[in-house]
């Protein structure tokens, strides 16, 4: 059974794709934009928190279909992936300076790993993010809007399985056994 947060995560993108059949690049992500104020409001009510990378994603949204809209240009929207991914990834840099790092804050209820693997992870979530920009530009510029809309609906799972994959690898290389005994006391 797939958890609720995980399917909320999703439901933008399968309005995204089902709305571009239906209906414009335009109109697909305004129905998208709906779709993910519904699931952060859902996730608001699940969590009793705001999820602040949806929220941040919607607001991006929002700017960039503006503008794109006013200008009667779909790059506008076809670059938002790649401009959030690079914020993305400067926010995690710029986290990485704190301490407790930004990930430490948002994961470290789950994960107990050293300080050595938070700095690995803030570099591999870094790198990730950038990676899929470039891949959101060399999709964009290099295939029709409808490949596009596919791609950036249908890469979601694995996307997520990317970073899933990163956290696990360096929580299995870094855990941190002795934080584990001291909460353990």
């Amino acid at each position: 059974m797939i958890d609720r947060r995980l399917a909320l995560e999703f439901l933008p993108a399968a309005v995204f794709l089902l709305a571009n059949v239906m209906w414009s690049l335009f109109a697909a992500t305004a129905a998208a934009i709906v779709a993910a104020v519904l699931a952060v409001f859902l996730r608001y009510r699940i969590d009793g928190q705001l999820p602040f990378l949806a929220v941040a994603t919607v607001a991006l949204s929002v700017l960039m279909l503006g503008i794109g809209f006013s200008q009667d240009n779909e790059n506008f929207i076809k670059v938002r992936p790649t401009i959030g991914g690079v914020a993305f990834a400067l926010i995690l840099a710029a986290g990485s300076l704190f301490r407790p790092s930004l990930l430490q804050r948002s994961l470290g209820y789950k994960l107990i790993i050293t300080d050595w693997g938070w700095r690995i992870l803030h570099f591999a979530w870094m790198g990730i993010a950038l990676s899929l920009a470039l891949v959101n530009e060399l999709v964009w510029r290099n295939t029709s809007t409808d490949a596009w809309v596919a791609y950036n609906s249908l890469s979601g799972p694995f996307v997520f399985g990317i970073y899933f994959a990163a956290t696990w690898t360096v929580a299995w290389f870094f855990w941190d056994e002795d934080d584990e005994e001291e909460e353990a006391v």
